[in-house]
C-alpha cells in the first residue's frame, strides 16, 4: 500500500472512532435532559471531562505546532518525528468507576495513530507530503470533540445548579487536582494572573478571567476566559495604541472547569483563529479529496455509473454527509444508519446516493449530457450547456407535473395513473404516449414471455424507468424533433418500437400514423384525426352550450370556427409530434390536400364538400381562420 493509501486508513480510524466518540457523548447529554447523576458521578464526571478536554486540547496545539513545521522545511521529517515523541509522551486520563463514564479509547486512537505516522516517517523520509493533511484531518476531529465536550460542559452546568449537595469548595478541589498540561502554573497560579490587569499574556492576546453572572445567587460561580488583543489593553499593558481596534474572544462558560482547562481552551481557540473568522473555505476540502478515490470506484463498480456520473454522486453525497445540499433532509436519518452499518457517514452517503441512482431516482446532469448531449457539449461554452441540461430537466418535471394533475393517483407496480385514460382527448398529445411508454416499463415486474426474449436483458434499465426519469427521454425526443441540435437515444428505443409506442411513431389524437419525421403523413391519417380532434373539440363545447343556443358556446365559437379551431390543433400537433424539420418541409402541403376540398378547392364549384373546409364560412378577418402564421402556427419555411 502506498504512503497516501496508508495514511488514508490511518485518517478513516480515527473519523470512525470520533463518531463513536461523539455519539457517547450525545447520549450522556440526552440523558441529562431527562435526569441528571448523583452528586458522587457528577464529581467524577467533571474530572474526567476536564483531563480528557485539557488532552485533547494539548494535541490538538501540538498538531498545530507540526503543521506548521511541516509546512515546508527541509528539516520537517526531523521536526515532525520530535513532535509525534512529544504527543506520544503526553499524559492520557483513565475512566473513572463506577457509574456514568466517557471513554477514553479515543485519546490512545489519537496516540496510536500519530505513533504510526511517526512510524512512516522513519521509513519513508522522502515522501512527507500526505503529513501535513494527515495531521489536518486528525485536527480536524480533535476539534470536533473538544467543541463537544464543551456542549457536555453545558448540560453539566445545568445538573450543577440543580444538585444541592455541589459546593464552590468541591468544586475547588475537583479541579485543583485536574492534571496540569501546560506544565508551567498551577490553578492558583493562573488564578492570580488572569484576575489582575493586563492578564495572562499569550501571543498577541492577553487572557482574563471574568465572572458571569447569574440569574440566582448560587454558591458558586461560572467562570470565563476572555482574550483580547494586546494593542488595545490599556497600561499596565505593556503594548497599548489608541488607534488599534479591540478584538475580543470569548471561551465557553463553566461552572466546572479548571482554570487550566479554560486557558488551554482559549490558547487553542487563539491557534485555530481561523475556526472563528474563517478565511475563503478551499477548493477541496482535504477529507472530501482522500476519500474520492475509494468512494468513486464504488459508485462505478457497485451501481453502474460512469465516470462522469460517479463524480456528481461523489459531490451529491458529500454535500449530504456535511448536512448540505438538496438531500440534507435526510441527514439525521443518514448518520443513524451510518452509526448502525459501522460506516463513517460519507460511506453511508455514497451508498445511498449509488442507491437511489440504481433505481433511477437521481436524475443526474451527466446522464442527460451522456444521452442527449455529447455532441452538442463540445460545440458550446459550460453556461450553454448547463442552460440546455436545466431545458430538458425543467420540461420534463412540468410533463410529469401534467401527468400527475390530469390522471390521479400513480400506481408504482403498475406505472399507470388511475385516470391516464383521460390523456386521450387531453389537449397536451405528449401525455398520452409518455404514460404508454413509462407503462410498457412496468413489464419487468411480469413474465419473460411479456416482455420478449429478445428484450430481457433490458430488465435493470426497464426498472429504472421512474416517472420523472421516463419524462426526461420523452422531452429531450421531443426537442430533438424541434430542431435542437441534440442527440438522442434511449437503450429501450427498440423495445418501445416493437410494441408500436416508438418515439418517432406519431401518435395523435390516441392514433398511431404512418408518418415519421421525414415522411408525409397520408391524406387518410389526416381524415382520420381530424374526425377525432372535431369529437373532442365537440364534446367539450357541447358540455358548455347555452340553451337553447346551440350554435354558441361559452366563449361564442360557431360551429364553422370549431371545424377552423380543429384544424389549427391538428397541425400544431403534427408539429410537436413530427417535428419542425417535417413541418416545415411538408406542413404547407398538408393543410391544401385534396381531403380538405374534394372538388380541388373551388368555393365556386358545385361539388365543393363544404363539410371539409375548414373555414367555409368564414372571412380572413375571423379569429378562427385557419391559417399559417395565426394561432400559434409558425409559417413553413418550404424546406
Amino acid at each position: 500500500m502506498s504512503l497516501a493509501g496508508f495514511i488514508s486508513k490511518i485518517v478513516e480510524g480515527i473519523t470512525k472512532t470520533t463518531f463513536r466518540f461523539n455519539k457517547t457523548l450525545d447520549t450522556l447529554i440526552e440523558k441529562f435532559k431527562e435526569s441528571c447523576p448523583s452528586t458522587q458521578e457528577l464529581r467524577n464526571l467533571i474530572q474526567q471531562k476536564n483531563e480528557i478536554n485539557g488532552a485533547l486540547v494539548e494535541i490538538e496545539q501540538k498538531i498545530a505546532t507540526l503543521n506548521k513545521v511541516a509546512a515546508g522545511a527541509e528539516v520537517a521529517v526531523d521536526a515532525l518525528k520530535v513532535g509525534v515523541t512529544i504527543i506520544k509522551q503526553l499524559p492520557i486520563p483513565t475512566a473513572f468507576p463506577p457509574g456514568i463514564g466517557i471513554p477514553v479509547s479515543i485519546i490512545n486512537n489519537f496516540s496510536d495513530a500519530l505513533d504510526n505516522l511517526g512510524t512512516l516517517i522513519d521509513k519513508e523520509d522522502a515522501s512527507i507530503e500526505a503529513i501535513p493533511e494527515a495531521l489536518d484531518l486528525i485536527s480536524k476531529d480533535v476539534g470536533e470533540v473538544i467543541s463537544k465536550l464543551n456542549d457536555l460542559d453545558v448540560a453539566l452546568n445545568d445538573c450543577l445548579i440543580k444538585d444541592p449537595n455541589i459546593t464552590q469548595a468541591d468544586l475547588d478541589a475537583i479541579v485543583a487536582t485536574t492534571g496540569n498540561f501546560v506544565d508551567v502554573l498551577s490553578d492558583a497560579e493562573l488564578d492570580a494572573l488572569l484576575s489582575n490587569p493586563p492578564g495572562l499574556l499569550y501571543g498577541d492576546y492577553y487572557l482574563r478571567k471574568q465572572i458571569v453572572p447569574t440569574l440566582e445567587d448560587f454558591s458558586f460561580d461560572k467562570k470565563q476566559i476572555t482574550a483580547q488583543n494586546k494593542e488595545s489593553v490599556p497600561p499596565p499593558g505593556e503594548y497599548y495604541d489608541s488607534n488599534v481596534k479591540v478584538e475580543m474572544l470569548y471561551g465557553d462558560e463553566s461552572f466546572s472547569s479548571s482554570n487550566v482547562v479554560l486557558v488551554n481552551e482559549m490558547k487553542w481557540l487563539i491557534d485555530t483563529k481561523d475556526l472563528i473568522f474563517p478565511p475563503p473555505a478551499p477548493e477541496i476540502d482535504p477529507l472530501k479529496a482522500i476519500q474520492k478515490a475509494s468512494q468513486v470506484a464504488i459508485l462505478q463498480a457497485i451501481y453502474g455509473a460512469n465516470a462522469e456520473e460517479a463524480d456528481e454522486l461523489y459531490e451529491m453525497a458529500w454535500e449530504l454527509s456535511q448536512n448540505e445540499g438538496p438531500n440534507k433532509g435526510y441527514y439525521d436519518t443518514l448518520v443513524v444508519e451510518a452509526f448502525d452499518n459501522s460506516r463513517t457517514v460519507l460511506e453511508q452517503a455514497v451508498a445511498n446516493e449509488g442507491y437511489e441512482f440504481q433505481q433511477g431516482d437521481r436524475i443526474l446532469d451527466s446522464t442527460i449530457k451522456t444521452l442527449f448531449l455529447a455532441d452538442y457539449a463540445s460545440t458550446v461554452n459550460e453556461i450553454q450547456l448547463k442552460a440546455a441540461i436545466s431545458q430538458i430537466k425543467n420540461q420534463a418535471r412540468t410533463l410529469l407535473k401534467d401527468a400527475n394533475e390530469i390522471g390521479g393517483s400513480y400506481n408504482k407496480n403498475s406505472k399507470r395513473w388511475n385516470k391516464d385514460g383521460d390523456f386521450t382527448n387531453n389537449p397536451n398529445n405528449k401525455l398520452y404516449p409518455y404514460s404508454e411508454r413509462l407503462a410498457l416499463t412496468a413489464e419487468n415486474l411480469f413474465s419473460d414471455n411479456t416482455i420478449g426474449n429478445a428484450f430481457l436483458g433490458l430488465r435493470p434499465e426497464m426498472a429504472k424507468r421512474k416517472p420523472l426519469m421516463q419524462a426526461v427521454f420523452e422531452v429531450a425526443n421531443i426537442l430533438f424533433l424541434a430542431g435542437r441540435p441534440y442527440n438522442f437515444q434511449d437503450p429501450l428505443k427498440d423495445y418501445f418500437q416493437s410494441k408500436a409506442t416508438g418515439y418517432n411513431q406519431p401518435i395523435i389524437n390516441s392514433t398511431p400514423i404512418s408518418g415519421d419525421n421525414d415522411s408525409l403523413i397520408t391524406a387518410e391519417e389526416i381524415d382520420l384525426i381530424y374526425e377525432l380532434e372535431l369529437d373532442n373539440t365537440n364534446s367539450y363545447y357541447f358540455n358548455n352550450l347555452i340553451p337553447p343556443d346551440y350554435n354558441s358556446t361559452l366563449n361564442g365559437l360557431t360551429d364553422n370556427q370549431i371545424k377552423a379551431y380543429a384544424k389549427t390543433q391538428i397541425f400544431l400537433k403534427l408539429k410537436d409530434t413530427l417535428g419542425i424539420i417535417w413541418y416545415n418541409k411538408n406542413a404547407q402541403f398538408a393543410s391544401e390536400l385534396p381531403f380538405w376540398a374534394p372538388s380541388g378547392g373551388n368555393p365556386n364549384d358545385s361539388t365543393y364538400y363544404q363539410g371539409k373546409d375548414a373555414n367555409y364560412g368564414l372571412t380572413t378577418s375571423d379569429p378562427w381562420y385557419f391559417e399559417f402564421g395565426r394561432n400559434g402556427l409558425p409559417i413553413p419555411t418550404g424546406s
